[in-house]
């Protein structure tokens, strides 16, 4: 029991340092935590009748320590997520714009009924929100949406639109505006994953720059300083003379984190 403890208080130390979640110190605290309370745990179960009568205090210490493992879970879960999109933007900076199972539009492919199949996509986006079978008018729909600051059914008029109609021309409009309102509701992962999809996938798109500076801010708003200053850093090179505001909201952002 006290190797495993100690094992998983090790992981959790090592994982929330790979996150920024926490200084060397508070990592220490976590390991020395989880090991005091199976240490408490240990002793009331071998002492006296007496004190095994404080079987309340016993459960308490165990509701903690399993308290503690299922954030051990959580982090090792996150990081694994962050690998993933790590991975994704360290190919992107690198120039590779292969597209991968989750980035970019496909070929819509299935037999059926056509009209049945929206029908049934705009079904399971929740109440309120059914797009349009017109590609151009389902564009427009979700866009009002954004524009009046309902940016849940915005979020999910464009995700219902980009699982329709991934080819159209406005598909990669859509998909840079998915990833605003993303950034806009503090969904920053999701926003990078997006931001990520879109520059992989629309490599000569004239809001490239901007989606880079997008892409940089979410990773900063994740605390991911070093790689929202790799990307910071490539839209400046990559685009020297993109728009005046796009530049200086960069410098803004990069003097912001301290980027070297």
């Amino acid at each position: 029991m006290r190797k495993s403890g100690i094992a998983k208080a090790g992981l959790a130390a090592a994982l929330a340092a790979s996150f920024g979640l926490a200084a060397p110190a508070a990592n220490a605290g976590t390991k020395d935590r989880v090991e005091a309370l199976e240490a408490a745990v240990s002793e009331l179960q071998a002492s006296s009748p007496a004190a095994l009568g404080t079987s309340q205090r016993v459960d308490q210490l165990e509701a903690q320590v399993r308290s503690l493992t299922g954030q051990i879970e959580e982090l090792g879960y996150r990081l694994e997520q962050m690998d993933a999109r790590l991975q994704a933007v360290t190919a992107v900076l690198a120039g590779d714009q292969a597209v991968g199972a989750a980035g970019g539009p496909v070929d819509l492919v299935g037999g059926g009924d056509p009209i049945a199949s929206e029908i049934a996509r705009s079904a399971d986006a929740g109440p309120g929100v059914t797009i349009p079978l017109d590609p151009d008018a389902a564009y427009v729909y979700a866009t009002d949406y954004l524009l009046n600051g309902d940016y849940a059914r915005a979020q999910q008029a464009y995700t219902l639109f980009l699982d329709a109609y991934p080819n159209h021309p406005r598909s990669s409009d859509a998909k840079f505006r998915l990833g605003e309102v993303y950034l806009a509701t503090g969904q920053n992962a999701e926003a990078a994953d997006t931001f990520i999809a879109f520059i992989k996938a629309y490599p000569s798109s004239p809001r490239s720059a901007e989606a880079y500076l997008k892409l940089g801010t979410a990773f900063s708003r994740l605390e991911q300083k070093t790689e929202a200053c790799k990307v910071f850093k490539t839209l400046k090179s990559k685009y020297p003379t993109a728009a005046p505001a796009v530049l200086q909201r960069t410098d803004v952002e990069m003097a912001r984190i301290d980027c070297r």
